[in-house]
Formats: C-alpha cells, structure tokens, sequence
C-alpha cells in the first residue's frame, strides 16, 4: 500500500472556506486524499470548490467531525504543526524525522498530522494529543504561513520522502483510544498511591505523555501498562485494608 493513503490532513476549526479549498488542491498535488475538519466553518461553496480547483473530492469526502478526538480515533501516530514553543510544548522533532515516522507507521496503519487555526494554531490541550510535534523553519522576519502554505509544504516532505515498503512487518502501533485509556489509568494509579500532587497533576502527567509519546508503544506495550496499573490500585486497595483492620484491633503498624 502507498502510505500516503493511510495520512489524514486535520485541520481544527478552519474560518476560511478557501483557505480549505486550497489545502485540498494541496494535497491533491502530493498525492494525499484524506481530510477531516473538526468544527469548520461551511466550506462547500462556490469559493471553496475554486480554490480546490480540480481536487473538489476532497472536499466531498472530507470528514467533518465536532471533537478532535473523533477525528483522531484509530490513528497510531498524531504529529502536531506549530510555530510556537514553549515549556508546556515538545517535544520538537525536526521536520524529516516527523516525516520519516508517518511513513514509517502508514506503511501498515493510520497517522493523522494535525493543523490548527489560521489565526492562533493549536492549543495546549490539544497538542498533548500529539507523540510528536514539528515545526516548518522559516527566515525570521515572517515565520508564519497561512494554513494552505503549511499543509503544501509538510504534504510535499511527505511525498518527496516516500520510499518502497521494506518487508519486515511495520509496528502494531497503539492506536489514539488506547494510548488515552492508558494515560487516564496511569493517573488514576498514581493517584491511589499518592504520587501526584492533588493540585497540580496534568503538569506531571505532561511530562508521562512526552516519555510514553516518544517510545512509539505498540498495543502490546499498552496492554502491559495497563495490568501494572492494575495491580497498583489493588495493592494499594489491599494496603488501605490491612490499615484499616489494624486500626479497628486498636493496633499500628
């Protein structure tokens, strides 16, 4: 299979209709077709079609979708785009690595890279969706792209970069569902044992999302995960018992 058709093209609350007119003709020319659109604007209009200019099936095809966890159910890699850093942003990949990895894992499975606003890009909370984040590097006086520009030219990396399957087997990565069921089991298990602080616990939960969103964990490494946190709430269960029990004989430990 071409892995370029297992890339969806998502972008998250797109304002213009041709500005989603062109990241289809965009992606058209590098060979992608998949696009979903979490809460756009109405784009199949006039100016839309004219901007999409011969790539009017992606736009009737696009999946249109009110959450951006819709869009990224059963995706095994999430690489987000953004030109703003930060302490609560990263990690940052360059932009052949990120494209070396989506093709890595389309060989087999779907990935998404995901786009934000034309007019303030992605949010914190969505980019901790993202294993991995990228930037495209730009001279300094003007390093933003419109929405079109940046679809154009990640989507051309891709296509320029694609190479023929090896024959190993590509990773049954762990998909988007259950790489978040396993973050809410990790936070619930490091709650019973008191290890994350009661004010504070999605600061420490980022950094577990970069570790674990580094490692590229495939569905049996999850599976793993989730029966050591498993056996954590029950230690920590039988532990409150024997406490318990103890306590009502008048006795400490």
């Amino acid at each position: 299979m071409n892995p370029l058709e297992n890339i969806w093209i998502v972008l998250v609350e797109p304002k213009h209709p041709g500005s989603i007119g062109a990241v289809a003709r965009a992606m058209k020319n590098t060979g992608l077709s998949r696009l979903a659109l979490v809460r756009p604007a109405p784009f199949r209009t006039p100016e839309a079609y004219g901007m999409a200019h011969l790539s009017g099936e992606i736009l009737d095809n696009a999946l249109v979708v009110d959450t951006l966890e819709e869009a990224l159910r059963g995706k095994a890699l999430v690489v987000g785009t953004t030109a703003r850093r930060g302490k609560r942003r990263g990690p940052f990949y360059p932009v052949d690595e990120a494209v070396r990895k989506l093709l890595e894992v389309a060989r087999g499975r779907q990935a998404a890279v995901l786009f934000g606003r034309e007019d303030r890009g992605l949010l914190n909370e969505e980019l901790r969706y993202c294993q991995m984040l990228t930037t495209l590097p730009m001279a300094h006086p003007q390093p933003s792209l419109n929405l079109a520009q940046a679809v154009l030219l990640l989507s051309y990396e891709l296509f320029r970069a694609q190479r023929p399957s090896p024959r190993e087997p590509p990773p049954d990565l762990a998909p988007f569902e259950n790489l978040e069921r396993m973050y809410a089991r990790i936070e619930r298990a490091l709650a019973c044992i008191g290890f994350l602080h009661r004010n504070a616990p999605q600061t420490f939960m980022r950094a577990v999302r970069r570790v674990f969103g580094r490692a590229g964990l495939e569905r049996r490494d999850v599976y793993v995960i989730l029966k050591i946190c498993e056996r954590i709430e029950q230690f920590s269960k039988e532990v409150q018992g024997r406490k318990i029990h103890v306590q009502n004989k008048g006795c400490s430990l």
